[in-house]
């Protein structure tokens, strides 16, 4: 394949941000040049963002939220190996089951399906670990911040909707490279199981909306807090990538530039301004230049204002990252608003430690302190834009946060962890989300998923044939961003067409 030296400084532009570092803080993955740009014209109103928390290893969902009744929580303890228990008389310390909740437990996290309020046949309760996140679900009139949090069940990688038999019948059925992180993780970032794709869908949607949005052209509508990432890569959205400690000064330079009087500092800052006005005959100096120069214009755009910014939230857990990011992400939002220059922005946060082969149940780093962390981060994040944000409810029906995680974990033990699975639980959090429900196959609950490691949607060791596709997740994500057309969104989700449901109803 030949190309012009258009596409070629096209290509190097995007690359360039690779390389770039400090005040530039704009690094994607590698890209390929692709023909068209998806785009429309129909104007935007209000402020929206969504944020992807990222929870990286492979989260075990299936502890997220658990059936109470007592005929499927017993299939559940069966297939996690028994509930976990160490000491007394019958020890059973290779278990991966939570215990049943008893007393109090049950009024703050039992969860109980509308449509079915009978406790001996729909009733979950969730880890009890993560008391925030329960609240913020709990559909109970006497809190305030009930109803906020959705819980979509047996989601993950699909070409198509498909069942065991369909799986063994062709590789064509399911997506490629399962059970293998990066894979699995790219195909969640792109949502649809292109292999060879580098764009993903966040960074898709970006295209279609930034045309749509006023605010300031510098700033990219993708804005990571945890790197380089495929989920907002886009056609022509290139991410701005910051740290959970902001923004990052070139050494020995003026920074804002420029600088006043004569010194060191103001010749060598002169010097480099000289540098990157240059146009130069190697397209990759050339981009490399533009990029670079890119990054100091967002460092002067920025800067001042990010620093003047300031909530007033206490982010739980202290010194923790994903605290940290969020807390970032709260910041970057309230100065967007506060100064117009975004309409849509996509936000991406990392937190690690769920590829849990061993240590599962206890230990340094066990599913539990790592949900604890989660549950507290994201709470925080929502108090904090309500309460940092003016009058109630704040930016809370503005910003919907949501996690995203390669696979769950096998439903049976290892012997102290579980290995690679399919289908999991996510989490949509936010006041414009449809909360206090389970939502699974494409409906509330049309079938919580059958456990049972003999059922016709699981495999022998408990990894979960997913019931919705991560096209049809995203996609409900992006239609409330304001990507209405289908066009667009078949556009972004290639594998749409094969799933009944569009639009999952959450948000």
């Amino acid at each position: 394949m030949s190309y012009n030296r258009n596409s070629r400084r096209e290509f190097l532009r995007k690359l360039a941000c690779v390389a770039c570092s400090g005040g530039s803080a704009a690094m994607i993955p590698q890209l390929r040049m692709i023909g068209s740009a998806l785009a429309n014209t129909k104007a935007l109103t209000g402020y929206k963002a969504l944020v992807c928390i990222y929870l990286s290893g492979g989260n075990d969902g299936w502890n997220l939220v658990v059936p109470f009744d007592t005929p499927r929580y017993n299939v559940y303890a069966a297939a996690r190996s028994g509930v976990y228990t160490v000491g007394g008389a019958n020890p059973n310390p290779g278990g991966l089951g939570l215990a049943q909740p008893t007393g109090g437990q049950i009024a703050i996290q039992g969860i109980t399906d509308g449509n079915d309020a009978s406790p001996s046949t729909n009733q979950y309760f969730m880890h009890p670990n993560a008391p925030e996140l329960a609240k913020l679900f709990q559909p109970n009139a006497t809190l305030s911040i009930s109803k906020k949090l959705a819980l979509v069940v047996n989601v993950g990688t699909l070409v198509k909707p498909i069942n065991k038999t369909m799986y063994n019948q062709s590789a064509a059925n399911r997506p490629p490279q399962l059970f293998s992180h990066s894979d699995q993780e790219d195909l969640w970032h792109q949502a649809n199981t292109n292999g060879s794709a580098v764009q993903g869908w966040g960074g898709l949607c970006g295209d279609v909306l930034q045309p749509q949005s006023t605010g300031n052209a510098q700033l990219s509508s993708c804005i990571s807090i945890a790197g380089a990432n495929r989920f907002e890569v886009g056609m022509n959205t290139v991410p701005y990538q910051m740290s959970s400690g902001g923004l990052t000064a070139l050494s020995g330079v003026c920074n804002p530039t420029p600088c006043a009087g004569v010194s060191t500092t103001s010749i060598r800052n002169g010097a480099l301004n000289n540098l990157l006005g240059d146009t130069y005959a190697n397209d990759f100096a050339d981009e490399y230049g533009a990029v670079f120069q890119r990054g100091r214009d967002l460092y002067n755009l920025l800067s001042a204002g990010l620093t003047a910014t300031t909530l007033t939230t206490t982010f739980l857990p202290a010194n923790n990252s994903l605290a940290s990011q969020l807390q970032m992400v709260a910041k970057m939002i309230k100065l967007s608003k506060a100064q117009g220059l975004a309409q849509r922005q996509i936000y991406y946060v990392r937190y690690g430690g769920f590829d849990l082969h061993a240590g599962m149940m206890s230990g340094n780093g066990n599913h539990g302190q790592l949900l604890t962390a989660v549950s507290q981060a994201m709470n925080s994040f929502y108090k904090c834009l309500g309460a940092d944000f003016g009058a109630a409810p704040g930016a809370q029906n503005e910003v919907t946060t949501f996690t995203a995680s390669e696979f769950a974990r096998t439903l049976q033990s290892n012997g102290s962890g579980s290995d690679h699975g399919w289908g999991g639980v996510q989490m949509v959090m936010g006041g414009a989300v449809n909360g206090g429900k389970l939502y699974s196959n494409g409906d509330l609950l049309t079938g919580f998923p059958n456990q049972d490691l003999t059922a016709p949607n699981n495999f022998s060791r408990g990894q979960m044939i997913p019931g919705i596709g991560v096209e049809q997740y995203a996609a409900t994500l992006a239609q409330w961003m304001g990507v209405t057309s289908m066009t667009d969104l078949n556009a972004i989700f290639p594998n749409l067409p094969n799933f009944p449901t569009k639009n999952l109803g959450f948000v």
